[in-house]
């Protein structure tokens, strides 16, 4: 592969550029500053098996449109998932062909080019709604306690809820933790705090107890929650700091306190302190999606209250939504600040969101 150096006709002209090169030149770049690296990587993937070494001159909106068109004929399937898996949807090519008008754009910054190649995006599908009611966020945080919905009341149709049997994993991890037994609650950790900040899954994860240089840390004297540290990489997704919610507050005391009178040992059998918020049994936790999307199928979000449509289970499969995701936390925060009266520009400046539309 040609290496990008200095301004000069090899480096300026599209035709002589191939889309690897300047796909290779962008991801260098985001590597050296960027927290979306990673993602940037995950579309480049994907981009290079239908661009192959095709050269900059050749993105044209119809190749644009093949793209798309190849993309949402392939389906996704979960690491460790069965079955068919989903399609590919318009949005998430369109999404990959922004990480390559990136990286053309990154390109012209630097070399200058002669005619810059316009990516053609795919138009943005319709929004569906995608928040959750108190009653269903109410319903999904008894289900992560350990109650299970055994029925609904015929009067009220409220949830008639029990106590879930303990698993025979957590049982067998009781008796041989003994004292040191840990109890998990991770997962509550995590909606409690999404739903009351909608702060972005990976910074709720990163969370420290302590001040940190890149992950953010909660302030309880300050009433504060620092969603980055101070030598963070720069990213388009911002992460200001936010006071913590009047109920959020409490639970945050108590899961301090209880953290701070534990003590856990890393791979070498060391003991020390816990140091994340969100942990299991004392470890950092990577991604919750597995867990929540249990949850929210216990908790009866297959099918919604803002709209009563199925989000899966549909004749065509097609036509399923799937169960949420994490991020929904954030977009529910969002939507009951909003019905509070709360203007857009205050909600966009507390989490750290856009409000262009």
């Amino acid at each position: 592969m040609r290496r990008a150096g200095r301004r000069g006709p090899a480096n300026q002209d599209p035709r002589l550029v191939s889309i690897p090169t300047c796909l290779a030149y962008y991801l260098q770049r985001q590597r050296e500053g960027s927290s979306n690296a990673t993602l940037a990587a995950y579309h480049a993937e994907h981009l290079l098996r239908f661009w192959g070494a095709r050269m900059l001159s050749q993105i044209k909106g119809q190749t644009c449109r093949d793209y798309v068109a190849a993309r949402t004929a392939e389906r996704w399937i979960p690491p460790g998932g069965k079955g068919p898996g989903r399609p590919i949807s318009e949005q998430t090519a369109g999404r990959e062909l922004q990480t390559l008008g990136a990286a053309v754009g990154l390109w012209h910054k630097e070399f200058t080019l002669t005619s810059r190649p316009q990516v053609t995006l795919p138009e943005k599908g319709r929004a569906h709604p995608d928040w959750l009611t108190e009653a269903e966020y109410g319903r999904l945080l008894r289900v992560v306690q350990g109650w299970r919905w055994v029925a609904s009341d015929l009067a009220t149709r409220e949830p008639v809820w029990e106590r879930a049997p303990e698993n025979p994993f957590v049982r067998q991890w009781r008796l041989a933790a003994g004292a040191d037994f840990i109890p998990d609650d991770h997962l509550e950790r995590f909606l409690e705090i999404g739903f009351y900040t909608g702060t972005r899954s990976a910074a709720i994860l990163g969370l420290r107890w302590q001040r940190h240089r890149i992950a953010g840390h909660v302030d309880l004297n300050g009433v504060t929650i620092h969603r980055a540290g101070p030598d963070a990489p720069v990213s388009r997704k911002t992460n200001p700091p936010c006071r913590i919610h009047d109920r959020l507050l409490p639970r945050l005391v108590e899961w301090r306190k209880a953290d701070a009178a534990r003590m856990v040992r890393d791979g070498g059998g060391t003991p020390g302190p816990i140091t994340h918020v969100v942990h299991e049994r004392g470890a950092a936790i990577g991604r919750v999606d597995k867990a929540f999307g249990r949850a929210a199928l216990l908790a009866g979000l297959d099918r919604r209250d803002i709209d009563g449509v199925m989000r899966i289970g549909n004749p065509d499969p097609a036509d399923d939504m799937g169960l949420p995701t994490p991020h929904i936390l954030r977009h529910t925060r969002a939507t009951l600040m909003l019905q509070a009266g709360l203007v857009p520009r205050e909600v966009g400046e507390y989490l750290g969101m856009s409000t262009k539309s």
